[in-house]
């Protein structure tokens, strides 16, 4: 992304000046109304640097403000570190400040390219239907193979890769087709008796990442699937274990399980994020009925290394 294109963005000077680099570079890539999104959504969640100095010295709750709840509950348990900690804030203030927005920026275009993506999808409807996925095959989602980098986008049954400081083998392959026209793919990942779930799909520039857990249906509610049959959709609030879980999104599209042929099933399934969108829970509903639940966390592509063909590690 060169200085020019910059210059072109949208965004103001006086703000890109606070984005880390990476993200006024994507922002500036974005089409006109997207980038009018990103600027109106971040104005509206940034924090300003006056309000936690007011904070600060009348009740220490900046903290709070900065979205940085067990922060500020050490620093009332420890009160704020026997004056020491109070006094390094009003220095540290601007930093503070800083990061939160960094954060904020990342989030806010995580969403816009969420958005842009979708639009693509809608935009590149000439292989099927608007909207509809294809019910006898998965689309084609090859990515570039490079066998000197092999990337998660390039993941095969029988690969090896490291992640959490263990080594673990691709032993099945999952694609989702949704109707809204987008695709993942998800990996079991084994290692040893642990079995993980990576869900990998490409928001427009962004591959977004996400590795979990089979949990039991019922580990939520006793009731959760009459609730389900019922009323034809799960509750807008769940809680599991010590989350509490919001109701983003409904999902319909087909299934293929490479496990079973890649034979196509017909699916329903339901988002849920908590108020930090770190945390993911859905729950599948299949043709046959049958409910399967994953509890994932969001992580970064980053932190997979060491991805080969088991033949060749």
């Amino acid at each position: 992304m060169d200085m020019e294109a910059l210059a072109n963005s949208l965004v103001p000077y006086y703000i890109q000046q606070d984005l880390p680099f990476a993200v006024n570079a994507q922002v500036a890539t974005l089409p006109e109304d997207l980038q009018k999104e990103f600027l109106k959504e971040y104005n509206r969640r940034s924090k300003n640097i006056i309000i936690p100095y007011v904070l600060h010295f009348f009740f220490p709750t900046h903290y709070l403000y900065l979205d940085k709840v067990l922060m500020q509950m050490f620093f009332w348990f420890t009160f704020g570190g026997l004056g020491i900690w109070w006094l390094i804030d009003i220095l540290r203030m601007p930093g503070l400040v800083k990061r939160r927005n960094a954060e904020i920026a990342d989030e806010v275009l995580r969403h816009v390219l969420m958005i842009h993506g979708k639009q693509q999808a809608q935009q590149s409807a000439t292989i099927r239907p608007a909207g509809i996925a294809n019910p006898l095959q998965p689309r084609n989602l090859e990515a570039n193979f490079d066998p000197t980098c092999i990337t998660l986008e390039n993941l095969r049954t029988g690969y090896l890769l490291d992640y959490g400081l263990k080594t673990w083998q691709i032993v099945n392959q999952i694609q989702f087709d949704w109707n809204d026209g987008m695709s993942e793919r998800e990996y079991k990942m084994l290692s040893g008796n642990e079995l993980l779930y990576l869900n990998v799909r490409r928001e427009a520039a962004m591959l977004e990442c996400r590795v979990g857990t089979a949990i039991n249906l019922y580990a939520i509610d006793s009731q959760l699937d009459m609730a389900i049959q019922r009323d034809g959709n799960p509750p807008n609030v769940l809680n599991y274990a010590d989350f509490t879980l919001y109701r983003e999104n409904k999902l319909t599209g087909v299934m293929f399980n490479q496990a079973y042929g890649n034979k196509p099933v017909k699916l329903i399934a339901w988002d849920y994020l908590d108020q930090t969108r770190t945390y993911h829970l859905r729950i599948e509903r299949d043709e046959h009925q049958k409910f399967f639940v994953i509890f994932y966390k969001q992580v970064s592509d980053i932190e997979f290394s060491d991805i080969l063909p088991a033949a060749e590690r």
